[in-house]
């Protein structure tokens, strides 16, 4: 037989040069085939791989994407159920009566105990809770759980109280700072702001005295869940106002058989001050405030250590003993300008009815005890013991 041509379904020659075939996407490719003539093999079609290499990249960024998305969603939210650092400061929040958990969370938003109200509306949906009207007692920057376990506890009872104990001896500046410790619900800006309102005022302040300093009596005072700073500055002044007046104070000190200086109830209250300051314990005080006295009546300066620490205290420099501040009773005679501390009852007691004697000088002789004298030498050689035995006479 002769040589056959491959026909395709047009009758075409499949073999003539030049001829792709109808519907062909390129060129035919022919392979020699062992032990027979060259034919057609296959045809080979070349992939897209540019368009197919953009739309794996671009799905690639998509998933990135979504992927920071879903993490820093996550992230974001977490950091909204449970901030991170430990809760704040403690905050009363009163719930009214008939508010939703969804009120309870704007409520709480607004008084800083949660960041979102929103998100906890969501993270508190599926939990079973109810809000009970009354004062609760929250933290600052809470995490949800913990600000929902204030929830679930309930309200304070409506008699709750809480106990603030001044002791004697503190500046205001101290009694502040100790105030707002032991009830920290307390706003400090609040108590400082009440200590410094020309409104609030004790009695025995003179007209030009803006300082409560000595105005403020220590004690232990039980207080309602709801007292706020100006309540609590003016309760602790008309406690002092109440002692001090059923002591006698209005009718000034009691001379004995040795005379007295005469002086105000804020002077009286000044020598309580230093009293309490310098005296070792109560049954001392009366002899303190006698030589206090009889250094005022002799023109003396007072020699009192502790004016010129409390001076330094109020600066914020260092103790100076010439300096030429009004607190230096070392250098001026008289009483210094304000009291330097809270004096307890036991003091102002003393300043009211000094002891009789005629000592001027008194020194450590042993931890709370003093060596009263009217002698100077007697006076050096017993600062000497003291100084000895390291009691800081120096």
């Amino acid at each position: 037989m002769g040589d056959r041509s491959r026909l395709d379904e047009h009758g075409e020659d499949l073999d003539e040069p030049g001829h792709d075939g109808p519907g062909r996407a390129g060129p035919v490719r022919t392979e020699p085939v062992r032990g027979g003539p060259h034919r057609a093999d296959y045809i080979e079609l070349r992939p897209e791989r540019g368009r197919l290499s953009k739309v794996a990249f671009l799905v690639a960024i998509v998933l990135t994407v979504a992927a920071v998305v879903v993490i820093g969603g996550r992230s974001w939210y977490q950091g909204q159920v449970d901030p991170p650092g430990d809760p704040g400061a403690a905050v009363m929040v009163t719930i009214p009566e008939g508010t939703s958990i969804a009120g309870v969370g704007t409520l709480l938003e607004d008084e800083g105990v949660i960041t979102n109200a929103w998100v906890f509306r969501l993270w508190v949906r599926d939990k079973s809770v109810e809000a009970q009207a009354g004062d609760h007692r929250f933290r600052e920057d809470s995490s949800f759980e913990e600000a929902l376990q204030v929830i679930r506890k309930g309200p304070l009872p409506p008699t709750a109280k809480a106990t603030v104990t001044v002791p004697e001896g503190l500046t205001v500046r101290e009694i502040a700072a100790s105030v707002v410790e032991q009830l920290p619900e307390l706003d400090p800006e609040a108590v400082a702001a009440a200590l410094a309102d020309p409104a609030v005022r004790s009695r025995f302040q003179p007209p030009d005295q803006p300082s409560l300093e000595g105005m403020l009596f220590p004690s232990s005072y039980e207080l309602g869940s709801d007292v706020n700073a100006r309540q609590l500055v003016e309760r602790f002044i008309a406690e002092m106002e109440q002692v001090a007046t059923g002591a006698g104070i209005d009718g000034g000190v009691s001379p004995g058989a040795d005379p007295v200086p005469d002086l105000t109830p804020y002077e009286i209250l000044i020598v309580a001050s230093l009293i309490q300051a310098e005296s070792g314990n109560p049954d001392e005080s009366p002899k303190i405030a006698r030589v206090i006295y009889n250094r005022l009546g002799q023109g003396m300066p007072l020699g009192i250590d502790a004016t010129s620490r409390y001076w330094a205290e109020l600066t914020g420099e260092e103790v100076d003993f010439e300096s030429d501040s009004p607190y230096n009773t070392r250098r001026d005679p008289g009483l210094p300008p304000t009291p330097i501390a809270a004096p307890g009852a036991a003091a102002i007691l003393a300043a009211l009815g000094p002891a009789d004697g005629p000592w001027i000088y008194y020194v450590l002789e042993a931890e709370g005890r003093h060596f009263f004298t009217a002698s100077n030498a007697e006076f050096l050689d017993k600062k000497q013991e003291c100084e000895a035995k390291g009691l800081g006479c120096g």
